[in-house]
């Protein structure tokens, strides 16, 4: 029996099915083995920074209210996971635990009578979520009921990681960048580090790269942006992404490489290029940079000359080709016409 459920757990984990269906299909797989009244898994969003239940199997709406927030923030049997790196605990496992608010505000006005929780932390330490389980018979779950889901914990973790595929993605595309999660919001969450970076950039930075593209129109989105962190040149790459869930907080990814300006372009002559890009003339962009027109226009011709293009239409296509977009210029615009729709 047990053989049999093993390979059950491993097909539901390693199908490709969202993340909900594999959550509710690895519920039913443990249903199947251990004994519940109701069951759930909360995954973690490291970019909203709050759980989620994507898989709820017969909870009361306040029941999963007070699992995703109450319990995680104050719950000392919780508490005691986190500090001592405890698996699946029951109730029975933790002194005086029934005098809790949990358990007489929450579990018993609920129907239950015991209770088990688990953390679920990846193979590299990461903090995925949690399952919860809970009975109306105080005999369960059992002892073979924690051994089970301390076997699989670390296994659903692994599988159901909410950062899993924005890394994946940052992997496959670019193994060296530094990568980054981000929201519609601006809001950030490191998926990795980066060969070429000693230190995480900063999240003020990599914030204003998020948003610097948010509401231009999908046309006029630039694939790649360049920015100065103060010592070299970044190459920015904006990868959108597909929700994992309903309501997913996840709107992309974004790959930073530390790379030169290309082709002996000047930062002005960037930030020129880039106000062209976006349809201004000489005095528009005269008007942004603070110099003169003739100014910008020398600025729009060297950058064509560099870039072995035609005529300036021309060359504003091959440096949306090659991310040579000032990603500090965007944000500038977006503020200004941010502003103008407040006026």
């Amino acid at each position: 029996m047990m053989c049999q459920m093993a390979g059950t757990y491993g097909d539901v984990l390693g199908s490709t099915a969202s993340i909900e269906t594999r959550a509710h299909e690895m519920l039913d797989a443990l249903g199947s083995r251990a004994a519940s009244s109701a069951s759930a898994i909360c995954l973690w969003d490291p970019i909203a920074r709050s759980h989620v239940a994507v898989a709820n199997h017969d909870y009361p709406d306040e029941v999963i209210a007070h699992l995703n927030t109450w319990f995680i923030d104050h719950d000392p049997l919780f508490e005691s996971m986190c500090s001592r790196d405890l698996g699946a605990l029951r109730w029975r496992d933790f002194p005086d635990y029934r005098s809790t608010y949990s358990v007489t505000s929450v579990f018993t006005p609920a129907g239950f009578d015991e209770g088990l929780s688990a953390r679920l932390v990846t193979a590299d330490g990461s903090y995925a979520g949690t399952i919860h389980v809970n009975c109306d018979d105080p005999r369960y779950p059992s002892d073979d009921d924690v051994r089970e889901i301390n076997t699989l914990r670390r296994q659903m973790a692994d599988h159901l990681d909410f950062s899993m595929r924005p890394r994946m993605v940052a992997e496959l595309l670019s193994p060296d960048a530094q990568a980054w999660a981000v929201d519609g919001s601006g809001r950030t969450h490191l998926l990795r580090r980066g060969d070429a970076f000693e230190h995480p950039l900063d999240l003020r930075l990599v914030s204003d790269m998020a948003m610097a593209t948010q509401s231009l129109g999908v046309h006029l989105r630039p694939e790649a942006t360049r920015w100065h962190d103060g010592s070299s040149w970044l190459h920015t790459r904006h990868i959108a992404t597909s929700p994992r869930y309903r309501n997913d907080s996840l709107s992309g990814v974004i790959l930073i490489s530390r790379a030169e300006l290309p082709f002996g372009i000047t930062p002005r002559e960037l930030d020129a290029l880039t106000l062209a890009a976006f349809g201004l003339t000489n005095n528009q962009i005269a008007g942004r940079l603070f110099i003169s027109a003739r100014t910008a226009g020398h600025h729009v011709e060297n950058a064509i000359v560099k870039l072995g293009a035609s005529n300036r239409a021309s060359c504003v296509s091959l440096a949306m080709s090659w991310g040579l977009v000032s990603g500090r210029i965007l944000a500038d615009l977006n503020a200004a016409s941010v502003a103008r729709e407040l006026a």
